[in-house]
Formats: C-alpha cells, sequence, structure tokens
C-alpha cells in the first residue's frame, strides 16, 4: 500500500491547521467532542499507510471534486467508531468512495497503536464486511490483494483467517458484484462478533432438510405459492435478510435447472437430491420417447434394470412385488407387457445389483437415465397453441438444447425450437378466473420472427427456465468469443467483440422485470 499512496494519495495539509469533529458513537452514546492533533507535514511513505490516533481533515485519496473531501471525513468517522450501516450507506452514495473507504480501513488496520484492545480486530470486521458488498477500482485492486495476501501468509500473524476471508469475498464481490440489500441488525451484530454464518434451513427433492451453514458471500448457483427462482448472482443472506421480516419461516429449495456440468457420484447427498429430482419425472415417463408406440427390446431391459436399481436404492434385497413395479415402471411402459414378464425380467437384474448399496444404486440410476433423450430437462403440460405444428394438448420439454414439444402419449418429438431462436417471452394474464395463463413465445431471428401462444398453468416458471437456458447458452457463447479474441487479427477481432457486444445486449434484455416480460 505503501507504493499506493505514493501515487494517489494527496500532499499533506498545511501546517497548524486544526478541525474540530462531533460525532455520535452508535447505537446509542454520548456525543462527543474531538479536536485533531497538527497534521504532519511529511510524504513519509509509511507514515501515510499507518494507523492514526487523529480525524482525518480530509481524504486520503486526491479527488478533483472538493465535496468529497466532506464525505471521506464522515467514512473516517464511521470507520472509528464502526457504523458499519452509515459506511456502507455513504460508500454506496458516493461510488468514488469506495477507494477511499478501503484506503481507510487498510490505514487503521496497519501499525494499529489503540488503546482499544479490539481495535485492530473490529477494523478487520469492517473490511470483511465491505469486501463483500463493494469491488475497488481496478487500480487499487492489485494493491489490496497484495495487502490481503501477505497479512495471511504472513507467519504468526492473528489476522491470517479473517485476511483470507477478505481475499475470498473481494474475488466473488467481482465475480457477482457484490451483495446488494445491508445487512440485518442481526447479522452485524454477529458479524462484529467474529461470527462469519449462520445455520439455514435447506429443503432438498424427497422431503430431505438440512442444515447448510450460510457465510456472508454465500452465492445462489443454483435454482430455489410464494415461490421465486433464485438468480445465479444472488446473494443468499440478501435473500434472507429480505425474508425474514415478511415471513420468519421462510424455506429454500435446492433443484437443478441447468444440467451442463458432468454429472459428479462421488457425494452422497448430491447423488441423493438429483435422484429425487430426477425420479418423480422418470416415473411419469417423461424421459422416454416410444416412436408409434412401440417398445424395443432393448427399452424392455433398460426399464427393467432401472427397477432393480430403484428397488436396491430403497435398500430392499428381495424381488419386488407387482405392485412395487407398478410405482417403479411409468404407466406408459407398465402396459406393454404381462406383469409377470416384468417380474421375470427385473428379478435376473436384482442378481445382479445385490452387491451395491443404495449410494451405488442411486449413482448407477442416474448415469442410465441421463443417456434418455429428455434427460435434463423442465417439463411443462401445454393446454393449447396457436401454431398449427404443435398439436395440444401436449408436453413441453425445456433443456439446454432448446424448446422440444411432444406428444402427450407417445412423446415423440412434434417440433423443436433451439434456444437461439428464443426471442423474448412475455406472460398473459387469463381471460377468466378459471382458465390457465398464456405465454407469447417470439420465435425467429432479429429480422425476421413470429409470435406462437401457449396456455399452461405455470406460464411464469417457464418464462423462468427459458430465461435460466438463455443466459447459460449465452455465458457460454462470450466465453467462447473473448478465447478467440487472443488468436485472432484485430479486424476479425473487432468483428468478434461486436458480436460480443450483441450478446452482451441480449442477455440484459432477456431479464424479467416485475411486470413479468422477458423481452429479446
Amino acid at each position: 500500500m505503501v507504493e499506493f499512496a505514493n501515487k494517489y494519495f494527496r500532499q499533506p495539509a498545511a501546517k497548524g491547521a486544526f478541525v474540530s469533529v462531533y460525532l455520535w458513537f452508535l447505537p446509542t452514546g454520548p456525543l462527543a467532542s474531538v479536536k485533531s492533533k497538527k497534521p504532519k507535514d511529511t510524504r513519509d511513505p509509511f507514515e501515510m499507510v499507518r494507523f492514526s490516533k487523529s480525524p482525518l481533515s480530509e481524504s486520503l485519496i486526491e479527488f478533483t471534486d472538493p465535496a468529497m473531501n466532506r464525505v471521506a471525513t464522515d467514512i473516517f468517522l464511521c470507520v472509528c467508531v464502526m457504523c458499519v450501516f452509515s459506511s456502507l450507506q455513504l460508500i454506496g452514495q458516493f461510488g468514488l468512495m469506495k477507494d477511499e473507504a478501503y484506503c481507510q480501513i487498510l490505514k487503521q488496520i496497519t501499525g494499529n497503536t489503540s488503546p482499544k484492545p479490539d481495535s485492530c480486530q473490529r477494523g478487520w470486521r469492517l473490511l470483511y464486511i465491505l469486501t463483500a458488498f463493494y469491488r475497488c477500482s481496478e487500480v487499487l485492486k492489485p494493491f489490496l490483494l497484495k495487502f490481503l495476501q501477505n497479512a495471511s501468509l504472513s507467519q504468526g500473524g492473528v489476522f491470517q483467517g479473517i485476511s483470507k476471508a477478505c481475499e475470498q469475498n473481494l474475488r466473488k464481490t467481482y465475480r457477482y458484484g457484490g451483495r446488494i440489500i445491508p445487512p440485518s441488525s442481526m447479522e452485524l451484530k454477529a458479524t462484529v462478533a467474529g461470527r462469519s454464518s449462520k445455520r439455514q434451513l435447506f429443503l432438498f427433492p424427497g422431503g430431505i432438510e438440512r442444515h447448510l451453514k450460510i457465510k456472508t458471500c454465500s452465492v445462489s448457483l443454483i435454482d430455489c405459492e410464494n415461490v421465486r427462482p433464485l438468480n445465479k448472482r444472488e446473494y443468499i443472506l440478501d435473500i434472507a435478510t429480505e425474508a425474514e421480516p415478511m415471513d420468519c419461516n421462510y424455506s429454500l429449495w435446492f433443484r437443478r435447472v441447468i444440467w451442463t456440468q458432468t454429472l459428479k457420484f462421488d457425494n452422497e447427498l448430491c447423488v441423493t437430491m438429483h435422484y429425487n429430482q430426477v425420479l418423480p419425472d422418470y416415473r411419469k415417463g417423461l424421459m422416454n420417447i416410444l416412436p408409434r408406440g412401440k417398445v424395443s427390446e432393448q427399452l424392455f431391459l433398460q426399464i427393467s434394470k432401472l427397477s432393480a436399481l430403484q428397488h436396491r436404492a430403497k435398500d430392499m434385497t428381495f424381488i419386488p412385488s407387482i405392485h412395487e413395479l407398478s410405482e417403479y415402471i411409468p404407466p406408459l411402459l407398465f402396459g406393454k407387457q404381462p406383469p409377470q414378464a416384468w417380474v421375470t425380467m427385473v428379478t435376473q437384474h436384482m442378481q445382479q445389483v445385490q452387491t451395491l448399496n443404495p449410494h451405488q444404486a442411486k449413482a448407477q440410476f442416474l448415469g442410465l437415465v441421463s443417456a434418455f433423450p429428455m434427460f435434463g430437462s423442465s417439463f411443462f403440460y401445454v393446454q393449447s397453441s396457436s401454431s398449427g405444428s404443435i398439436y395440444a394438448p401436449c408436453i413441453l420439454a425445456v433443456n439446454q438444447n432448446g424448446l422440444h414439444f411432444l406428444n402427450k402419449d407417445t412423446h415423440e418429438l412434434q417440433t423443436a425450437v433451439p434456444l437461439a431462436e428464443v426471442q423474448s417471452t412475455r406472460t398473459q394474464r387469463p381471460s377468466s378466473g378459471t382458465s390457465y395463463p398464456y405465454v407469447d413465445l417470439t420465435l425467429g431471428d432479429l429480422t425476421t420472427h413470429r409470435v406462437t401462444q401457449i396456455q399452461l398453468k405455470q406460464g411464469l416458471e417457464l418464462c423462468r427456465v427459458i430465461a435460466m437456458h438463455v443466459e447459460n447458452m449465452l455465458s457460454v457463447r462470450e466465453k467462447r468469443f473473448t478465447l478467440s479474441l487472443c488468436y485472432k487479427t484485430l479486424g476479425r477481432a473487432l468483428s468478434a467483440m461486436h458480436v460480443e457486444n450483441m450478446l452482451s445486449v441480449r442477455e440484459k434484455r432477456f431479464t424479467l422485470p416485475p411486470s413479468e416480460v422477458t423481452v429479446l
């Protein structure tokens, strides 16, 4: 930080200046008057970045706007008295002050000589909160990261752990944008007291409940009747802060929507969650396609083995009954051969899966089902459609490859729409209190497009799921274009930049505003 101070800190104030400061010691405390000492007329770089007992009379960083001096001194007083809420408000209101606030806190935790024994510790905790909310500038970033890395690597350092946590917070803030909602009083008290996590109840598919630790910068990377999916950049504690005043009995649900990542089977809870989410759709037959309603011999064998794996996943070793098999096998398939024929086929597979434990049986089940055509889809039942190529009622399967309209009985494909052709989605309120809402799908490209209207019960959820898939698609494309810039000539690079800018604009427009409209 000495190098940064030499480059960007202002020249010292003139000798003989006295500053009178009045501040409130929060949350409840007396009004105090403090007189500062004469500022030293020095450019000693080590003194510029070390603890100061006297209030600042002007900002550390030299700004062109003189009004920023007053804001800087207000922030410094908030830092000194650990008024976290006011600090965050001031920094958020005056964006230029982010670097200033970081420099002030680093100054106060460097060579801290305060008579208060926990002064430096509280300063670090304030830095821990600040790194979760605001990015510093790209200019300050390398200096700040180096400061935190040095502190975390110092041998025998008291603040190794929290400095590493601050670095992790800052990197997440750069990646996800930083938390938005100011922390609740309960969270602030816990953080100031040194507690950086809370136990939160999460509900997993299959009725599983788990209490998980949520930290200051825990972010939603997954999708969770008042239910709404979480954006992948939303901070869990922001959600908690927003939900607790309305209803303290809120719950967070885990449910996977994007299935682009390869399944991993080493974590038992992860396998159980995926198994319990996939199983209901499998048992409804939604993942199977029957050309002309016929079942191949290979599919009979697959379904038999999957039935045996379901039985073993329940830790059962005896042969399943016909009633149990009717639960394991989709109704669409169960009637394709006599029940006793199913028993015979499943019995053969039961001998093969006896050595598996329930976790291994679930993992094998997922591995086999993941090869089915509609695996990884979100399914919707469409009541009616305005398109001549979509015969409703039908099933709509949405996945990373696009929108697939399937025959409601055989699940054969009627028509498919790639994600790249989905320009916008818009929900329309039902015409009467008993009918389902409508969704307008604008399909095509930027020059030629058509509107297809479909009617279904889960209209808003459909729009949200499509938006998540489109956002993921654009994110993948953006990474590809970014990598290609390293290998292209300037002319071709400029072309790629134009395409990347187009994708960026499209992603911003594909956001669900309060009006429940998604425009591409």
